[in-house]
């Protein structure tokens, strides 16, 4: 049996007319009717009683009916699917994020992605940098959100998110006081929570460098792994840090968030897959970004400049 014995069959057990069913299938009517003597033969039952008047369904006629429209629905569905995946609008993505991205950035791709591909499943993997590198070379993920710069051979890897540092303070710090902006000069003497050079090298030497600008190498007093450990080390007094500005978007009533005067450098994100990369699930999501996120963020941070 072949699909188009089914299709052959549908036609005729809709019309109840060869000559009509004949005409819908585009093909003459003596094919057709062989068609379906052939089909009555493989399963060994009459589907239709033929009189010169009439065509009927059988009782096994009518059975096999609604078990054709089953069959045709599930191969045009398992069809759409399988093109769906092929265009890379279905299927699984594990995405890997990192530092500042999960406060503003990761939101605003995810609601975008899924209000356009609804049918793909993403899965979400908190890593650093550092571990993401390591997760690229083992493929245990698909695209990874790192902090710039970072180099690869076996990676590609595109900027997408550029924004400036501020200082976040405990509230009753005696810097915190009516001020709008702060000269990164004042903090010599401060305490800083950092995070490792090893769970983000780009990050941590944006904050020497920036430091060491002003003339003077930060005190470390707090090591923390991610940057809402920071943020929390700050609000409970233990130092100061230097992060980037969408960490405003964790709230905390017991610090002080202030913008950095002359900033001369910036907390740069990007967006990583392996060269190798084939899945079209995820050469669909790098595109993704290309057209709707990385335009939309590029014309942000121009738009902060020119103020």
């Amino acid at each position: 049996m072949e699909l188009r014995h089914l299709r052959y069959f549908i036609a005729v057990a809709e019309e109840l007319h060869f000559g009509r069913a004949a005409e819908r299938l585009q093909i003459s009517q003596p094919p057709l009717s062989l068609q379906i003597k052939q089909l009555e033969t493989n399963l060994g039952v009459s589907l239709f009683s033929r009189t010169r008047q009439r065509v009927e369904l059988t009782s096994a006629g009518e059975s096999f009916l609604k078990n054709s429209y089953k069959i045709i629905r599930f191969i045009e569905k398992a069809c759409e699917e399988s093109k769906s995946v092929g265009r890379g609008e279905s299927g699984q993505l594990i995405l890997a994020f990192t530092g500042a991205i999960g406060f503003e950035l990761l939101p605003t791709i995810l609601r975008a992605y899924h209000d356009k591909y609804p049918d793909v499943n993403i899965i979400l993997k908190q890593m650093t940098t550092s571990d993401q590198i390591v997760s690229f070379r083992n493929n245990e993920i698909d695209v990874g959100l790192i902090v710039l710069p970072v180099l690869s051979e076996s990676l590609n890897i595109e900027l997408l998110h550029e924004e400036p540092y501020i200082v976040a303070l405990p509230r009753e710090h005696h810097l915190a006081q009516d001020r709008e902006t702060i000269n990164i000069a004042s903090l010599v003497n401060e305490e800083f929570i950092m995070t490792s050079r090893d769970s983000g090298q780009g990050y941590y030497d944006s904050i020497i460098s920036l430091c060491n600008s002003a003339g003077f190498s930060p005190t470390k007093t707090q090591e923390a792994d991610e940057l809402h450990n920071v943020v929390s080390f700050v609000a409970s007094g233990m130092g100061i840090a230097i992060l980037p500005s969408s960490i405003q978007f964790f709230k905390n009533d017991d610090i002080v968030y202030l913008p950095l005067e002359n900033n001369t450098s910036s907390y740069r994100t990007g967006i990583a897959w392996n060269k190798t990369e084939d899945s079209p699930t995820t050469l669909n999501f790098i595109s993704f970004l290309n057209e709707i996120i990385i335009p939309k963020t590029l014309s942000e941070n121009i738009s902060l400049i020119g103020n």
